[in-house]
């Protein structure tokens, strides 16, 4: 048998981040990704949902009766469906928006509202990220340990943590090991045999 016959494939991380600035749910989200590559064996990619056309859903239940292609919104939903389906471990980054997550993760949470009656992403693993300034973030993190669960994933305790700016060093700290023990809890769970 030939070393290249032995190698294991990457596993694929999609981080999904519903911030349209470059700011610190962002760089969180960065900081988790290399982390998760610095452990080994992952490759990633970042998906801003500010770059995507995600329409608001309009409670019409086509895609619950007659399944979702029978929504009558045109837009980039597949396209995000088919990221998700093709990673190994899934992360969704939100910043904390009037104490509860951005609107940009919102929608594309209603977006995929039919899978919480018909659950697909069995096997794959799944955390969330949230930055707030004062308040909520921890509320924020147990609602996404739930949507994850719902979705059918193996679900990593999400993190949050409070980003002023400027951001003290000492803040800055909690971030990195809050991150990197998170980090290292998923990439254990991500390269477990996908069914627990």
């Amino acid at each position: 048998m030939n070393a290249a016959a032995t190698v294991k494939p990457l596993k694929k991380v999609t981080a999904f981040v519903g911030s349209a600035r470059k700011k610190h749910t962002y760089h969180a989200t960065l900081l988790f990704l290399d982390n998760l590559r610095s452990l080994g064996g992952v490759e990633t990619e970042i998906v801003r949902l500010s770059e995507y056309k995600i329409g608001a859903c309009l409670g019409c239940k086509q895609c619950f009766g007659k399944g979702e292609d029978a929504c009558p919104l045109k837009d980039d939903r597949d396209e995000l469906i088919a990221k998700i389906a093709s990673s190994d471990g899934v992360v969704f980054a939100t910043p904390n928006y009037s104490f509860q997550l951005s609107a940009l993760m919102k929608l594309f949470l209603d977006r995929l509202g039919f899978m919480f009656h018909r659950p697909r992403f069995f096997g794959k693993t799944f955390t969330s990220i949230t930055s707030q300034g004062i308040y909520g973030g921890k509320k924020i993190e147990r609602y996404l340990n739930f949507v994850g669960m719902g979705l059918g994933f193996n679900t990593v305790k999400g993190a949050y943590f409070t980003a002023f700016e400027p951001m003290a060093e000492s803040e800055q700290r909690v971030v990195e090991e809050t991150l990197a023990k998170q980090s290292r809890e998923f990439h254990k769970t991500l390269m477990k045999p996908s069914f627990p």
